[in-house]
């Protein structure tokens, strides 16, 4: 009888065990099925997904241990992870929410674990419209609440809604139309500083070339002077010598 009961506990844990599936994070929609476990990478919900792919994706995770991202969606609900019941990352934040632009809620039924690494918030709000929600709505204060208690047990902290729980970053990025600008910007200036250059090398040639012309021109010549024409001091005659002299007839009147 004790042999049947072990050999039947034995049968039971290793199709506990053979059930386990350990899969590293990525996106969710290239995640294998039927993972029981996330490691390595974080789990990241990004964009607009398919709903029915997303829960068939991760129905079967019980404990991810390199925390999760969900990035730029359009979810006022963010509840696929409902059933999860231990969120770690021994490399950063637990949970990083960025650029959701309508989350208000988030529904984490089954957490009792929540633990980011040693001095790393263990939940991250990066220009994502919960910050906003959370100071507004009754319910998203209580879903902040719910997990703060979650992760202030996991740390077995005892201060209530700790720094070292929750960051809000907020930063501000430049509208596209701002960066088309800026961008033209860039191209004019390069475009002008290239016509300069250009310009530059020309005229420096040419002023190159004008000074060499100059160097080697030869002296011109009057052509009505004749060569060997010596210009100097007038000559003073030497003495004892005699110069000879005109005389002008005035005509007489007849």
């Amino acid at each position: 009888m004790n042999s049947m009961l072990l050999s039947s506990l034995l049968i039971l844990q290793f199709v506990s065990v053979s059930g386990e599936k350990t899969c590293a994070g990525k996106e969710v929609e290239n995640l294998d099925n039927g993972c029981t476990e996330i490691d390595k990478s974080p789990l990241v919900f990004r964009g607009n997904l398919d709903e029915k792919m997303v829960r068939e994706k991760v129905q079967n995770i019980k404990y991810i241990a390199s925390g999760i991202e969900v990035i730029e969606t359009d979810l006022e609900t963010f509840d696929y992870l409902k059933h999860v019941e231990r969120i770690q990352n021994s490399n950063g934040p637990a949970m990083l929410f960025k650029k959701n632009k309508n989350l208000k809620r988030l529904n984490f039924t089954s957490l009792g674990d929540l633990k980011a690494k040693d001095k790393q918030k263990d939940i991250v709000f990066e220009n994502d419209h919960f910050a906003k929600a959370f100071s507004n709505d009754t319910d998203s204060f209580d879903d902040f609440m719910k997990l703060e208690l979650i992760a202030r047990k996991s740390h077995l902290r005892s201060k209530t809604c700790s720094n070292e729980f929750y960051q809000f970053i907020n930063k501000k990025e430049s509208s596209d139309s701002e960066k088309t600008w800026t961008i033209i910007i860039f191209i004019i200036a390069f475009i002008v500083l290239i016509v300069d250059g250009i310009l530059l090398f020309y005229v420096k040639k040419k002023w190159n070339a004008s000074r060499k012309n100059k160097a080697i021109e030869p002296n011109k010549v009057n052509p009505n002077v004749p060569v060997g024409t010596h210009f100097g001091p007038p000559q003073t005659p030497a003495s004892g010598t005699t110069t000879p002299s005109t005389t002008i007839e005035t005509p007489k009147n007849k």
